[in-house]
């Protein structure tokens, strides 16, 4: 029998309201269309409305005033557009309050004045251009605000000051260029700032003296040059510094020397070209630090000086070509995972650094050119390896560690295993094979193809050999698929690509002989005509010895001839008394003493 409303009291509908509202998997009448009412995952009542295409007002007056979580948001293709006004008052239990991506440029003023419960705002991913201090003035609970992907420009004074109770901070990809002094006034509590992905000039330290506890800063891709070091002297308790992604080129030896108690320091994405001696000497308990994809060289020997707490070391994709182990001795005890991936370094080189740090459960050496290891190359300890990105085309059981439990070797040109390391591979816990050129003939996938359907291995890879095969996963092939070894098993395109393969470097080969050919007879000309100078020169000197040995031989053969006819041979004449008189007549006349005979 169906009773009238107007033959019911206030308190039996009330009653009827209350037994309705828990139908229908958690929904009530209190629940917009367009919304889902349910409890979250720790059972409070939470109303979640993602379908999009709203707008102004919130539909705040058809939500249950009991909810704890409201959560607003929309697709890409079916946006909001909303604005946060005072609407939430009647909400007396609300804890946590998120509207993101709906197109809300503007907070109202004292938006959330009788909201005291609220514990977490997120309006991030709207158009929120500028904020001030009375748009929060009421939340005198919230711990956790979050701001990202806004366009907000400027900060002033003080704009958080009525948020005395906030622990975390997000600011992240913004507008802001810089933060005037006494931004974060009244903020003696906060503990977690972000402002990643700010276009930062630089941070200026007098905006960071109100904030004394904090113990995360992340200033992720920023363009900053350089830091202030004095924002660390007004931070002491910092233990996660992140400033990855920056133009930073140069750290002082004694940067970070008023940072005791950090744990964790992202360096990655600058510019260093090298790592100081006893640069991080006073980071005692560091257990985190990443130097990746800088620019570093070199790392000299006491640079990881006092790191002894060191358990996660990531130098990858820098410059590196020599290190000399003596570098990671410091950090020895304590190291478990290293990353060496992207450098220059040899293998021997790696195998000494792997000796040194005897303690090392991870190794990443992606990107190493690698092809080839020996059965002893990795130490037994290591459980995640990480050959991604190499050049290995064949690999065994015997080059992995004994006690490894996850590979992964993406993007190699592996086209094919033999039974026995699938088997073995099938005895660890996560396998990545995606990326490599599998060869799909019976040569070369036999043993893989029987057990393709038996194992997760391969849920990923596809055929790139032969053409008519190319693409195809391999978990879907048939036996009548896969052509026998040999070029009658490939079509007329194949075996084109082969021979075009085959021209390709036969005419690398040919250009790579000329080129030698050209160097070797352009070498052998210079060093002939070398040797043909020297040739004549020495053939020069040697006539030149002649002539003038020539010429002394002529030139005594004529004094040897002449010398006797003028001193030595004595003629025998007769002379007249008349001959003689004249004859000293003609001696007196010149001046010449006459003797007589």
């Amino acid at each position: 029998m169906l009773l009238s409303c107007r033959h019911l009291h206030l308190p039996n509908l009330i009653l009827i309201w209350l037994l309705s509202s828990g139908v229908a998997g958690g929904t009530s009448p209190l629940c917009p269309a367009s919304c889902t009412c349910i409890s979250s995952d720790k059972g409070k009542r939470k109303i979640s409305c993602l379908a999009g295409g709203l707008s102004d007002p919130i539909p705040t007056g058809q939500m249950d005033p009991r909810i704890e979580i409201l959560e607003i948001s929309a697709p890409e293709n079916k946006k909001n557009w909303l604005s946060v006004t005072s609407i939430f008052q009647h909400f007396k239990q609300l804890e946590e309050l998120y509207i993101i991506n709906s197109n809300v440029n503007q907070i109202s003023m004292h938006a959330f004045w009788g909201v005291p419960t609220l514990r977490v705002l997120d309006l991030s991913a709207n158009s929120i251009t500028t904020v001030f201090d009375h748009n929060f003035r009421g939340l005198v609970n919230l711990m956790e605000l979050n701001l990202d992907d806004n366009r907000i420009a400027q900060l002033s004074t003080g704009a958080f000051k009525h948020l005395t109770e906030l622990r975390t901070l997000s600011l992240q990809r913004n507008a802001l260029k810089n933060l005037v002094a006494r931004t974060f006034l009244k903020l003696v509590k906060l503990h977690v700032l972000k402002l990643s992905g700010n276009p930062f000039e630089e941070l200026d330290p007098e905006a960071f003296k109100d904030i004394p506890e904090l113990r995360t800063l992340e200033c992720r891709g920023c363009g900053l040059r350089r830091i202030n070091t004095q924002i660390y002297h007004l931070l002491p308790y910092l233990t996660h510094l992140d400033l990855g992604h920056n133009a930073i080129q140069f750290l002082y030896y004694d940067e970070f020397q008023d940072l005791h108690r950090l744990h964790s320091l992202k360096l990655d994405g600058n510019l260093f070209p090298v790592i100081l001696e006893n640069t991080f000497v006073h980071q005692q308990q560091l257990k985190f630090l990443c130097l990746a994809r800088n620019r570093i060289a070199k790392i000299p020997d006491t640079a990881l000086k006092n790191l002894t707490s060191l358990v996660e070391l990531d130098i990858g994709y820098n410059k590196l070509y020599k290190v000399e182990s003596v570098a990671f001795s410091y950090v020895a005890k304590n190291l478990q995972k290293l990353t060496l991936s992207g450098n220059n370094l040899k293998m021997d080189g790696v195998k000494s650094i792997l000796n040194t740090l005897y303690n090392v459960r991870e190794l990443n050496v992606a990107h190493m050119k690698f092809d080839k290891v020996s059965a002893d190359f990795f130490p037994d300890r290591i459980q995640i390896l990480n050959l991604s990105f190499n050049n290995f085309s064949e690999i065994y059981p015997e080059i992995f560690p004994k006690n490894l439990q996850i590979l992964d070797i993406t993007n190699n040109r592996i086209s094919g295993l033999n039974a026995s390391t699938v088997e073995y591979f099938q005895t660890l816990k996560s396998v990545n094979l995606d990326g490599n050129p599998w060869t799909c003939d019976l040569c070369h996938i036999s043993d893989v193809f029987s057990r393709v359907n038996k194992s997760r291995l391969f849920v990923n890879a596809t055929c790139a050999f032969p053409s008519v095969l190319k693409h195809k996963p391999l978990v879907k092939l048939s036996l009548e698929d896969i052509p026998a070894c040999g070029h009658s098993a490939y079509t007329e395109e194949d075996l084109e690509e082969t021979s075009r393969r085959g021209l390709f470097i036969g005419l690398v080969c040919i250009l790579t002989f000329a080129v030698s050919s050209i160097v070797f007879v352009v070498c052998s000309c210079v060093q002939r005509h070398k040797r043909n100078a020297a040739q004549r020169d020495k053939r020069t000197r040697a006539e030149r010895q002649e002539n003038s040995l020539d010429t002394t031989t002529s030139l005594k053969s004529q004094i040897s001839f002449q010398f006797p006819l003028d001193l030595t041979e004595k003629k025998l004449t007769v002379s007249t008394i008349d001959e003689i008189k004249r004859d000293e007549r003609q001696g007196m006349s010149n001046g010449s003493i006459v003797t007589g005979l």
